[in-house]
């Protein structure tokens, strides 16, 4: 049986804050760009004056990871409502929202080269 490590653990030795790399405002202008300055989970556009001020989220929490599948656009309400809630190394009880589910899937591709066992 292999061991998992705890998310915290992971978190702390897999390139946390302040790991970004130097292209940085590029790579999330392009995400930013690409999902039409719209949240990926709730669908508000960019209203910083709303209080929806659009940002990109690592979704494994490694910032020095900028594959497609790790970055979501979301609006700040919805970066906070799921920062540390979503763990790839874990298995998932419901279905997930579409705009997850393709970012998990690559993700198992990525990492052990299987595709999600939810899916035919």
């Amino acid at each position: 049986m292999k061991h998992k490590t705890p998310r915290s653990q992971r978190q702390r030795t897999h390139g946390m804050a302040g790991d970004y790399p130097p292209d940085w405002p590029e790579i999330a202008r392009a995400v930013k760009e690409a999902a039409g300055w719209t949240c990926e989970r709730c669908g508000h556009l960019h209203d910083v004056e709303a209080g929806y001020c659009l940002t990109v989220h690592h979704l494994t929490m490694q910032k020095d990871c900028c594959e497609p599948w790790n970055l979501a656009a979301l609006c700040q309400r919805c970066h906070l409502s799921i920062q540390g809630r979503v763990d790839f190394e874990q298995g998932w009880m419901f279905d997930l929202p579409d705009w997850l589910r393709w970012r998990w899937e690559a993700f198992l591709k990525a990492r052990f080269g299987v595709h999600s066992p939810n899916r035919e």
